[in-house]
């Protein structure tokens, strides 16, 4: 009988146990959520803990379904809570809490993709469960879930990054909130389906559909996130294979385009080594159960991460046999780089995206840093300076972000996927581990992805944990002054020989171009090499500078013929050289390393903007670096060069000295036994910088052959795809325009397809450049190629007026023709203005349609900047560059 009692009392006891639900809740009106929506971060009071989706996707239809299931922690009692879901037509939504299900509401407040879950009743804390039921059109603009057409089959793909997966799944869309997915996706039973685990089973559903289950993720970010279905083929590579650090083989799979599976052995065939590469040097084995590399036949970037499911655009990563070096170059870059991920953003994430550059700025170092060891004769280190150069050339604007930004609003977070977050990042850590050391950095990143391994951390976390496991401070403080504040430091320096000795004086302040209103009283850790040649004798010393102005002595030298403050241009700094220092430095410019000689021409041309060199100290700079035996020095000096005769109409003595240095590259290359990268630049600059008629009929003669047979022997290099089209058209008119968009339908090679549209984005015929705002105006070449064609057109001062017009006639059309993530950049279009009616025709552009280019703001603020400081250039300048470029 007791024990009857017993059971009476419980079930009596669980009768009146409280509710999960507390009392009803009125309906809040729109204005009052529009008021109260996050325009940024979410507060974190709703936490998700785990997904469980289920989707239907077929690319042959206009729409796909989904339910999802989350659960999650509630932080204290609620009415309902924010989350992410954008243009998804919900059918359903309860909320489930103590064994209850009642009923919630689904709001959609922000255009962002910001709603509010309401509930029928207040919430108590604890665990509850949401269930949603919804459909949505695939996107046309290759954001989110998306669908494309390429000859013939229909694939459907999903771009998570940054906050897209919401169009796709209702979710709490952020970095920091990482949950495990178990994803199920109903597909067509002849389609693949790629997800970023395996699959755990693939049985028969409906008629002519296969239900396709994948094992449960790992905590992931939303935007970590892979739907890919499609007719893809499937290369199977074999496994990694186990090691001291991982005990399970990693299948290695590559997914392409039926036909195109291939040219997918080029990048499967480096991967392992990659991949041992960043288990050793960080002591920290793949986190994955599997790795897929799927080449997209669109894509809005270059490359997403998704977890164990990388997607690339496939003009990115397929190669054949006529994929150029500069091509080839490329691919690997981009691929150690998203491997990198795999770790740094995929297991480790930062918490939000004004610390994007813990995962974009590591992953950008690393490119090098992995190449410069599996290939040590490839120029990667160059090539790593050479981005620092280009982030510097941003960073010199007032304007500029920091690498860390603060980011309050969904509409600003893309603006922080530019040159800043990717190299400079890549700039400051490469600084950082080439000054105190690859055994001291390495080891300490690879601790810190173990301690935060499946979580998030951000930037003061990752100063912490790198200075904690080195033991040496200056380490994270160092980093953190050129993380979290924007600009360039310029070093003044002055060498003093006296008769104990040599030393430079260092002072640092922030570099300004000419007309800038930076503020100059800015303060860095910098670390500082400066190396020097005295006769037969070079040595280097270092410091840390932390004060504004510092000594240091140059031990072993007594009075050094030239230094360079920049010693292996591993320093994220220009510099300045009092005195005579400049002309000393001229003197042995083509004898530097290819790195110390890239840094003097950027610190050169930087002077030069500022005021503080002449113009004809200028040219003999340049004339100095195009006498250096490096390809990447060679392009750089190209590359001013073909901006000075943009610049400067005629001046004879500037294309004497362009010449001059194509030909003695020429000459080099031939003496060398060749240099492919070296010889697609130089072909490209004498056909369409020079325009040297000997090189353009060679060119065309060229690209002429190709395009007859693709397939022929001795085909033209990748690498000049646009140049050579170019070219032909040039020549040959509206036939050859005609010839050209009838190759892009009946060839089907991806770097041509990207080739054709580079092309016909740089025409100057007035008629086929009405043409090319007729493929914008249909965007018949897909969104992206509409804006770099719509972008070219604006860079050709030729084309520059009438483009510009059009701009102003069809700008909303046009905000819907290109990747939806590339709105914000549209102001950039303006930036190769450089007089007050440019400048005007911008701020009138975007007063009237900027609403509709959702984060454009900061794009704007850069480009007005842009034309205010080409304006003072050109005022201060013009005259001087032209009389120093008068003569030969």
């Amino acid at each position: 009988m007791r024990y009857l009692a017993a059971s009476l009392l419980l079930l009596l006891a669980a009768c009146v146990q409280p509710s999960a639900f507390g009392p009803q809740v009125r309906a809040v009106p729109m204005d009052d959520l529009r008021a109260a929506a996050p325009s940024g971060r979410l507060s974190g009071v709703a936490q998700p803990v785990a997904y469980r989706v289920e989707m239907t996707v077929d690319p042959r239809e206009a729409a796909f379904a989904g339910h999802v299931g989350i659960d999650v922690n509630l932080q204290t009692s609620a009415p309902g809570i924010w989350m992410h879901g954008a243009d998804l037509d919900v059918s359903s939504v309860t909320v489930t809490a103590g064994g209850e299900t009642r009923p919630a509401s689904w709001t959609e407040v922000d255009p962002t993709g910001v709603v509010w879950v309401g509930f029928p009743n207040r919430v108590h804390a604890g665990g509850i469960t949401l269930t949603i039921d919804y459909t949505a059109a695939f996107d046309a603009n290759l954001a989110g879930l998306f669908r494309v057409e390429e000859k013939g089959e229909a694939y459907a793909l999903a771009k998570s990054e940054s906050i897209q997966a919401r169009r796709f799944l209702p979710s709490f869309d952020e970095p920091g909130f990482k949950a495990p997915f178990d994803f199920t996706l109903i597909v067509p039973e002849d389609m693949l389906a790629i997800g970023n685990t395996p699959v755990a089973s693939r049985v028969p559903d409906k008629p002519g559909f296969d239900r396709v289950t994948f094992l449960r993720t790992r905590p992931l970010s939303t935007y970590l996130l892979s739907v890919a279905v499609g007719n893809f083929e499937k290369v199977p590579a074999g496994t990694i294979p186990v090691n001291a650090l991982r005990d399970w083989p990693v299948p290695l799979t590559g997914y392409a385009r039926a036909g195109k599976g291939e040219e997918l052995d080029a990048i499967l065939s480096i991967t392992p080594a990659i991949v041992e590469f960043f288990e050793e040097a960080l002591e920290q084995p793949y986190p994955y159960e599997k790795l897929d590399i799927i080449a997209a036949p669109q894509w809005p970037s270059g490359a997403t991460e998704l977890a164990a499911a990388i997607t690339y655009r496939e003009s990115r990563i397929l190669a054949n046999e006529t994929s150029g070096a500069l091509f080839l170059r490329s691919m690997k870059g981009v691929h150690a780089h998203e491997l990198s991920h795999m770790w740094f953003g995929d297991l480790v994430t930062p918490p939000w995206w004004d610390d994007l550059w813990l995962k974009e700025g590591i992953a950008s170092w690393a490119e090098p840093a992995v190449l410069s060891v599996l290939e040590p004769d490839g120029g990667y280190d160059i090539q790593a300076v050479a981005d620092a150069v280009a982030a510097m050339r941003l960073d010199s604007l007032s304007s500029a972000r920091a690498v860390a930004q603060p980011i309050t609003e969904n509409a600003d977070i893309r603006n922080a996927y530019d040159a800043i977050t990717y190299n400079k990042g890549q700039a400051v850590l490469g600084m950082v581990d080439a000054w105190f050391g690859p055994d001291q950095f390495r080891p300490a990143l690879g601790k810190y992805i173990a301690e935060y391994a499946d979580g998030a951390a951000d930037s003061e976390e990752f100063f912490r944990a790198i200075g904690r496991t080195t033991g040496n401070p200056d380490i994270g403080q160092s980093l953190k002054t050129f993380v979290t504040q924007n600009g360039v430091p310029l070093l003044e320096t002055d060498l003093q020989c006296t008769s104990i000795g040599a030393k430079v004086v260092l002072e640092q302040s922030r570099y300004r171009p000419l007309g800038s209103d930076a503020d100059p009283n800015r303060h860095w850790i910098v670390p500082v090499c400066v190396s020097w040649r005295e006769g037969d004798a070079s040595g280097r010393s270092c410091t840390l500078l932390k004060a504004r102005r510092q000594v240091m002595p140059l031990e072993g030298a007594t009075c050094p013929d030239a230094y360079h403050p920049n010693a292996n241009g591993t320093g994220y700094y220009r510099f300045n050289l009092a005195g005579d220092g400049w002309n000393k430095l001229i003197a042995v410019l083509p004898g530097l390393s290819a790195a110390e000689a890239l840094t003097a021409i950027d610190s050169a041309e930087a002077d030069f903007d500022a005021g503080e060199m002449d113009a004809a100290t200028l040219r003999r700079v340049l004339a100095a670096g195009a006498q250096h035996d490096d390809a990447a020095v060679a392009a750089a000096v190209l590359g001013i060069y073909a901006d000075l005769m943009e610049q400067l109409d005629d001046a004879p003595g500037l294309r004497a000295d362009a010449e001059a240095a194509s030909a003695r590259l020429r000459a080099q290359m031939t003496d060398q036994g060749g240099d492919p990268e070296l010889e697609a630049s130089l072909a490209e600059f004498d056909a369409t910088i020079l325009k040297q008629e000997a090189a353009r009929t060679d060119l065309a003669a060229k690209m002429d052959t190709w395009l007859t047979d693709p397939e022929a022997d001795g085909n033209l290099s990748s690498d000049l795809y646009a140049s050579g089209l170019l070219v032909l058209l040039d020549q040959g008119g509206q036939a050859a325009y005609d010839r050209v968009l009838t190759a892009y339908d009946e060839i089907d090679n991806p770097a041509f397809g990207q080739s054709v549209a580079r092309a016909l984005g740089s025409v100057t015929d007035p008629d086929q450049a009405a043409r090319t705002r007729g493929l914008i105006a249909s965007a018949a070449l897909g969104p992206r190629e509409t804006y770099t064609m719509a972008l070219l057109q604006m860079k050709t001062p030729e084309t520059r007026e009438a483009m510009w017009a059009y701009l102003e006639d069809n700008f909303p059309a046009f905000l819907k023709a290109i990747p939806a993530q590339w709105k914000r950049r549209t102001p950039r279009l303006a930036s190769y203005f450089c007089d007050s009616e440019g400048l005007d025709a911008l701020n009138a552009l975007f007063e009237e349609y900027g609403d509709l280019a959702e984060g454009h703001a900061r794009e704007l603020s850069l480009a007005r900047e842009q034309i205010h400081l080409c304006m003072a250039r050109k005022a201060a300048t013009e005259a001087d560059l032209e009389a120093a470029f008068a003569a030969p």
